[in-house]
């Protein structure tokens, strides 16, 4: 049997395939091949089955006998950084249509007047996709104090449709403390646009403060068409071509989803390709015995850093986290 990790690039797909035993004639147990390819932009599946394929004839083991394959992928990063995401569109709580546009009245660099805004200047939902939705959740208990017209819901659903947006959010205010209103209108729009790529703000991240929840929540939808047919593209690929593998994606935080848990919730992957270098650069300062390390992962499309200090990844508080210069909670 076999393991594969994979790293996708803007210009190359790296791979990396372990054996324990399984190749035929048993001389290459527990041996490490690597294996580069080009990468396929416009539909990266491609180059991860061509790289998958040719190692597996490198290592001489069929492709069935891989047992695990972990991706790491910039697929959503890059998405972010080009601005070649989804045309979202929003409901909302009547009123709070402008939160995305607002912030949190706070300019990254005060006295600079010249400082691009990425959320005003490339938003992730344009205003007029934003749509207000009579409805109102009150705090603390989450209780309703206006209920959801969902007349209003409909007529938005079909308006959005007939604009041809890819995705759509519903982000209502306190959704955290009742989601009831969200997961309503989620299923009317998917009533009226059944193939919708369709997410709530409490799904996306279910926590306080609506600026941070609906900047997530659209995030996830900008990159969400994109991801997640890159996703289903790749698992139909694989098992095409003889790999039935447990299949893994690396998430910002280091750890691991599955592919739908991932084309699901594609924001949990923004920094799936850096993450798995910072892991990897721990790792081998700790095989060095040094304990303070800059890893520097430089792609075709952008270049990450990041620092280890004292042998240890640090995580940085939620509510400071950034992509693109777009503010994005993570869990």
């Amino acid at each position: 049997m076999a393991r594969i990790g994979v790293d996708v690039g803007g210009t190359f797909t790296d791979l990396i395939l372990e054996t324990d035993g399984a190749a035929s004639d048993g001389d290459d147990a527990g041996r490490i091949f690597v294996h580069k390819v080009p990468s396929t932009p416009e539909d990266q599946s491609r180059g991860v089955i061509q790289g998958v394929l040719e190692i597996c004839v490198e290592a001489g083991i069929a492709p069935g006998d891989i047992e695990q394959i972990v991706h790491g992928t910039t697929i959503a990063t890059n998405t972010v950084i080009e601005y070649s995401g989804a045309e979202v569109g929003m409901l909302t709580t009547r009123g709070f249509r402008d939160i995305l546009h607002m912030a949190r009245h706070k300019r990254p660099h005060n006295f600079s007047v010249q400082f691009d805004v990425p959320w005003q200047s490339r938003p992730l939902v344009k205003r007029r996709n934003r749509i207000p939705i009579t409805e109102r959740i009150l705090p603390p208990e989450g209780s309703v104090e206006t209920a959801l017209n969902e007349d209003e819901v409909r007529a938005a659903a079909e308006l959005l449709n007939a604009r041809d947006v890819d995705a759509i959010i519903v982000c209502f205010l306190f959704a955290f403390l009742n989601d009831s209103h969200e997961r309503r209108a989620k299923e009317i729009v998917k009533e009226v646009i059944p193939d919708a790529y369709v997410s709530c703000s409490s799904e996306v991240v279910d926590v306080i403060r609506e600026y941070e929840r609906f900047s997530t929540a659209a995030m996830n939808a900008f990159i969400g068409p994109r991801t997640s047919f890159y996703l289903n593209n790749l698992a139909t690929a694989l098992k095409e071509n003889g790999v039935d593998a447990q299949i893994r994606v690396m998430q910002s935080n280091g750890g691991v989803t599955t592919l739908a848990g991932a084309a699901e919730r594609p924001v949990t992957i923004l920094m799936s390709g850096p993450a798995g270098g910072v892991i990897g650069g721990q790792w081998a300062g700790d095989m060095s015995g040094v304990r303070n390390l800059i890893t520097v992962d430089i792609g075709g499309t952008s270049a990450d850093i990041s620092v280890v200090p004292d042998g240890e990844v640090r995580i940085m508080n939620p509510r400071d986290t950034q992509v693109g210069g777009y503010p994005v909670w993570r869990r």
